[in-house]
């Protein structure tokens, strides 16, 4: 996958982010007009706009249209590292069904500044896009396998909003009916298959030769034959009222993002000092305004 295509751009990874809703005071009249159907209440703001989260990933996006890179190029991370190992391993144990596509980089077709990396498409009742979830810890895993739908994921699970934008996001992108959340932890006795892989992984091996030395206490695993079996699929009708109301805060989070770009421009003002018909001096005076 080519990371630079991701600089500047919205990824489906983090574009839950543009969900958050900022406040204002409500005008005189809807404060009225409020009033009057909830007598006893006090509230006085209304939901507007984007919230600090969404304001702080559009600065993010600019930052990186600045720099012509991503701010967050791979990281050490463990859980990091760690999924994105064995999302391999969990994805040779789903069916024949499945594509995995996660070293594409999918553009939206007509919001420029909008990508993602989904993990697999599959092919049945139409197309299905999928991505792949493996924890490094059992709480966050049972948390998932506990769910029976997609949402009680979104009530329950930490990062339940989080998954779920990005497989609404990918799901647009992609321009799928359906979309799974796939959650893998291996079984002990998969371990050193996992070990084995970490060894033979083709790329930078500072990044996951943890998984190699580490034990297999250090490491998340179930025992087999108990109740929790090592996947948990979590499969779902992507609304279309929440692609609707996503797209709807993409396209309103490039044009505050092109705002920013605007209002950071330099503005060069150059004074040419003339004496005795000669040039004795440039004066260049620039402001750049903060974002």
């Amino acid at each position: 996958m080519d990371h630079s295509l991701r600089a500047g751009r919205f990824t489906s990874s983090k574009i839950a982010a543009l969900m958050s809703n900022g406040s204002r005071d409500m005008t005189e009249d809807e404060l009225k007009e409020y009033k009057l159907l909830n007598p006893k209440s006090k509230k006085t703001k209304i939901e507007d706009g984007f919230g600090k989260p969404a304001l702080t990933y559009i600065k993010e996006k600019l930052f990186e249209t600045k720099l012509g890179r991503r701010l967050d190029n791979e990281t050490n991370a463990r859980p990091t590292s760690w999924g994105n190992l064995v999302e391999n391993i969990a994805f040779e144990q789903l069916s024949t069904d499945y594509n995995k596509v996660s070293q594409e980089t999918i553009q939206h077709p007509t919001i420029e500044n909008w990508s993602g990396s989904p993990d697999l498409i599959k092919y049945d009742e139409g197309l299905t896009v999928g991505d792949i979830k493996c924890p490094m810890t059992l709480k966050s895993f049972c948390t998932f396998y506990e769910c029976e739908n997609i949402d009680e994921v979104r009530e329950l699970h930490d990062d339940g909003e989080k998954y779920y934008w990005q497989l609404v996001s990918n799901s647009i992108l992609l321009n799928t009916k359906y979309a799974e959340l796939i959650v893998y932890v291996p079984y002990q006795d998969e371990l050193e298959t996992i070990r084995e892989a970490a060894r033979n992984y083709d790329g930078d091996q500072n990044k996951i030769a943890w998984i190699n030395w580490a034990n297999d206490e250090d490491l998340p695993y179930l025992i087999r034959g108990i109740y929790y079996k090592n996947i948990k699929v979590i499969r779902f009708e992507v609304p279309q009222s929440d692609k609707d109301a996503l797209t709807e805060r993409v396209n309103a989070a490039c044009k505050e993002l092109k705002s920013m770009l605007s209002a950071s421009q330099t503005s060069v003002d150059v004074t040419v000092i003339e004496h005795d018909k000669e040039v004795d001096a440039v004066l260049v005076t620039g402001e750049t305004l903060s974002v």
